[in-house]
């Protein structure tokens, strides 16, 4: 790794473990074992530092997800690869920046808290979202087409789910430490599709959530 991504990971640690306002380019090129100056070689500011960040995450997310969905054919077997990816993207996240999983993180938060702040930013997530809700209504359509998922399902509503589901797990998974998610998250991805097939349970299931047309107003 050469001293641009080593600064760049850095960066993304302590953006994702102390939060902007609280990283100095002095801890990060502590980090880095790097000269305060040196940064500016690669970086313009702290500020392009948090862009670089966001947009890393952001291009190795869509990345992931494109590639674990396109190794099935099955609706079923790429909704599962795309929940599974987004999971497991957080933990080797957290790997890959050399945290110790002392400070558990989630990538959500980072853009929560500057999408915002920071015009650009605010573009940069937004379309990341129109991106995987594109991959999750093609795969919902292609499902619906053959039958295997119900026809009456809006699928606007259906993806807003899905992403909830997801990154509310990610959210969870870094808060319910008792709980352990791995072992979990086949069970709640069956309840997942259980909601979106057309085939009959096999044993009675309360319907947990009952999509509708319904007009999304407002941005997610």
């Amino acid at each position: 790794m050469n001293t641009k991504d080593r600064v760049l990971m850095a960066s993304l640690k302590f953006f994702l473990i102390q939060g902007y306002e609280n990283t100095t380019l002095s801890m990060i090129a502590d980090e880095v074992n790097i000269k305060k100056p040196s940064i500016y070689y690669h970086f313009k500011s702290k500020e392009d530092l948090l862009f670089n960040s966001i947009y890393f995450i952001i291009n190795n997310l869509e990345e992931k997800i494109n590639h674990s969905v396109t190794k099935f054919v099955s609706p079923k077997d790429q909704l599962q690869s795309f929940f599974e990816c987004a999971l497991d993207f957080n933990t080797n996240l957290s790997i890959m920046i050399g945290n110790d999983f002392n400070h558990p993180i989630n990538f959500i938060t980072i853009f929560q808290l500057y999408s915002n702040r920071f015009n650009a930013l605010s573009e940069k997530i937004d379309t990341y979202y129109k991106n995987i809700s594109t991959i999750l209504e093609e795969i919902i359509d292609t499902g619906q087409k053959n039958g295997l998922i119900k026809g009456s399902i809006d699928k606007n509503i259906a993806v807003l789910d899905i992403i909830s589901r997801v990154e509310g797990l990610i959210a969870i998974s870094t808060l319910y430490k008792s709980v352990d998610m791995k072992n979990k998250r086949n069970q709640l991805y069956e309840n997942l599709w259980l909601s979106l097939s057309s085939e009959k349970p096999q044993s009675k299931t309360k319907k947990f959530f009952e999509y509708k047309n319904i007009g999304l107003g407002r941005k997610w």
